[in-house]
C-alpha cells in the first residue's frame, strides 16, 4: 500500500486525469442512464421494448463507430482529443436534457454512449498504458478507480437531481 501512496504523490498530475476521465465516462454507463429510463419512457411514451431497442442500437452503433474513432487518439494531441471526446459528452448531456423526442433522445443516448462510456475511459486508459512504462498496471488500477467511485457518488446524484428537477 506504501509504494501505490508513493507512487500517487508522485504522479498525481496524470493519475488524475486518468481517474477524471473515467469517472466522468459514468455518464454514459447503463448503471447511471438507468436512473432516468422511467421518467424518458414516461415523456415520449415508450414501451419497456421500444426504450430497449433505441438502447441496444444507440450501443450498438457507438461500439462500432469507437473502432473508427478510437484510433485518432493515436493522431492527434492527447488534449485535443480529451477536448472533442469531452465536449461531445457534454453535447450528449446537454441534447439528452432539451430532448422533445424520441429521436433526439436516441442521438443524445448515442452519443452518451459513445462519449461516456467508451471514449472516455478509452482516453484515460490509453493515457495511462502510454505514459507509465514502469508501474503501468497501478497506473491503470488508479484510473480504472474511477469506475466504482463514481458508482457510489453518481447515483446519490442522480436521484436528487432527478426528485428536484426532473429526468431532464
Amino acid at each position: 500500500m506504501k509504494s501505490y501512496l508513493q507512487f500517487i504523490t508522485r504522479q498525481w498530475p496524470l493519475l488524475g486525469f486518468g481517474f477524471v476521465t473515467v469517472f466522468w465516462g459514468n455518464l454514459g454507463q447503463s448503471f447511471f442512464i438507468s436512473w432516468f429510463g422511467a421518467g424518458i419512457q414516461h415523456s415520449f411514451g415508450l414501451s419497456a421494448a421500444d426504450y430497449g431497442l433505441l438502447y441496444a442500437v444507440a450501443t450498438l452503433f457507438s461500439g462500432l463507430l469507437i473502432m473508427a474513432l478510437g484510433g485518432l487518439i493515436d493522431r492527434l494531441p492527447l488534449a485535443v482529443f480529451t477536448v472533442l471526446v469531452a465536449s461531445g459528452l457534454m453535447a450528449a448531456c446537454l441534447l439528452l436534457s432539451q430532448a422533445d423526442s424520441a429521436l433526439l433522445f436516441g442521438i443524445a443516448l448515442f452519443l452518451l454512449r459513445l462519449c461516456g462510456q467508451g471514449l472516455m475511459p478509452h482516453t484515460a486508459q490509453t493515457t495511462m498504458a502510454r505514459y507509465f512504462q514502469y508501474n503501468r498496471g497501478k497506473a491503470l488500477s488508479v484510473s480504472a478507480s474511477g469506475v466504482p467511485v463514481g458508482e457510489i457518488l453518481l447515483p446519490a446524484l442522480a436521484v436528487a437531481l432527478i426528485t428536484t428537477v426532473g429526468w431532464q
